[in-house]
């Protein structure tokens, strides 16, 4: 990690200065900034939304703790650091409302990746994440595949280079705003191994069969 400090120290620079910065995560490359107005306008604007809806980094789940329910707690001590987003109620509107989507929701993960998580817990704050390309490109892989891309859209964020990343999924999505815990996306990690940590099976999306509370099937 000590080779990395200068380029730690600049990422937060950025950060702080309320610019947008290319991260690595466990797969692809992603962009983010803090949750400002600034950043989260920029945010919008490159990636053509309108709304908000980013997933948020957080740097352990303390930063959740009271949004957390037994569900939330559960699956945060069996895969956080990792590959695992919890959509989660922010009644009290502890997160930028420019983060979370139209229904009030808000999207966290603590990354596995030791120079965005080393990042997160040196700032003390959280920074979105989403994917670093153009919208309907493929996701980046590697710090310059990242720059290429802002710079067609006509940026140039900082990057935290750590190398070519092995691609594949994107993150398990488990959504815990409603009564009902429901996958969004499977993701990486193992369905039963999920129901295992919870105890009681998920809601699959619709179009499958619809397991676990209010479900039929299986």
């Amino acid at each position: 990690m000590t080779s990395y400090e200068g380029a730690l120290g600049e990422a937060r620079r950025r950060l702080e200065a309320g610019e947008l910065v290319i991260h690595p995560t466990e797969a692809v490359y992603g962009l983010g900034g803090f949750l400002e107005d600034g950043p989260l306008a920029r945010l919008r604007g490159l990636k053509d939304r309108p709304a908000g809806g980013f997933v948020v980094l957080i740097p352990s789940a303390r930063s959740v703790a009271n949004l957390l329910d037994a569900d939330g707690r559960a699956l945060a001590r069996a895969f956080w650091p990792g590959p695992m987003t919890l959509v989660l109620s922010d009644p009290a509107d502890r997160f930028h409302p420019g983060a979370k989507a139209p229904d009030g929701s808000v999207a966290v993960r603590v990354p596995a990746h030791p120079l965005t998580l080393r990042l997160l817990r040196d700032t003390g704050r959280p920074v979105t994440s989403t994917s670093a390309n153009r919208p309907g490109a493929p996701p980046a892989v590697t710090a310059e595949e990242a720059r290429e891309a802002m710079l067609s859209l006509g940026t140039e964020p900082f990057a935290l280079d750590a190398g070519p990343l092995p691609g594949g999924a994107a993150s398990t999505l488990v959504s815990l705003h409603e009564d009902c815990p429901i996958l969004i996306r499977q993701g990486p990690l193992d369905v039963l191994r999920l129901n295992e940590v919870m105890r009681r099976p998920l809601s699959v999306p619709p179009g499958g069969d619809r397991g676990g509370c209010g479900g039929e099937g299986n």
